[in-house]
């Protein structure tokens, strides 16, 4: 797992998550938070609570004073087009995981599509800068190795944080292991290129989240709760195929 490592994505499913989930509209008030949590959120097992603040914090302390300062680097040093270029070549390289969470779902139509999606921007899109099969009707959809396993029934398990990678769940955590084989830049033999685009992955990663941690960074809120909620929220979601939740209350942002 050492790419997982080299990627440096702490925010990344902690953020996504909170990028799933915020599609607040309306005013309100921090006790509608309470309620939305309550009304949208199956309880969340999580039995190494206080473990998992202690990992929740040095996550925060990395993001705050070395990841974030990077991507915001990044998107300062870099033009929009090269930004999108490579957001598109990692969007390609995890085809493979999207392909085989569908086949493993039964949509077999699907996973043929995504398949092809992945051979024409891989070929005609040069290695995914360019993408060439949306144009082609081959649209981009976003599955996993645990959103397949919690559409054959199988719970979320005890709630983890992983360091640096953020919010997960045993299910979740067994998954990320299948997304990592069957990445094809994990194959990489030269070791300085391998890491290099781990961590190229890592900053983009972030790079992509810097306006969804406004989100965390406003929340007036038990920030460890508020993740841990919208993270479930969100996989359930997913997982269900539904395009988003319940929204959140406006003023839980800090709006």
């Amino acid at each position: 797992m050492k790419k997982h490592i080299a990627a440096l994505t702490l925010t990344g499913g902690l953020l996504a998550a909170l990028a799933g989930n915020a599609q607040a509209t309306g005013n309100g008030s921090d006790d509608e938070f309470a309620e939305w949590e309550q009304d949208t959120t199956a309880e969340v097992y999580d039995p190494l609570e206080k473990i998992n603040r202690g990992v929740f914090w040095f996550n925060e302390q990395a993001d705050r004073f070395v990841i974030k300062p990077v991507a915001k680097g990044y998107d300062w040093l870099l033009p929009q087009p090269v930004k999108r270029g490579v957001s598109n070549v990692f969007d390609n390289l995890f085809m493979p995981v999207v392909a085989v969470s569908d086949l493993l779902q039964g949509r077999f139509q699907h996973s043929a599509e995504d398949v092809g999606r992945f051979a024409v921007n891989t070929t005609v899109g040069v290695v995914g800068i360019f993408d060439v099969a949306s144009g082609w009707g081959l649209e981009e959809r976003r599955e996993d190795i645990g959103q397949a396993f919690g559409a054959w029934g199988i719970g979320p398990g005890p709630y983890l944080v992983l360091p640096l990678l953020g919010p997960s769940n045993l299910r979740d955590g067994v998954g990320l292991v299948g997304n990592y084989f069957l990445q094809p830049q994990h194959y990489i033999e030269d070791d300085e290129t391998r890491w290099g685009v781990a961590i190229l992955e890592g900053i983009d990663t972030r790079y992509r989240l810097l306006d969804a941690s406004k989100v965390l960074e406003q929340a007036a809120l038990d920030r460890y709760a508020f993740v841990r909620s919208s993270y479930a929220q969100h996989r359930q979601n997913l997982i269900e195929n539904k395009d988003g939740g319940a929204p959140v209350p406006a003023a839980s942002f800090g709006q």
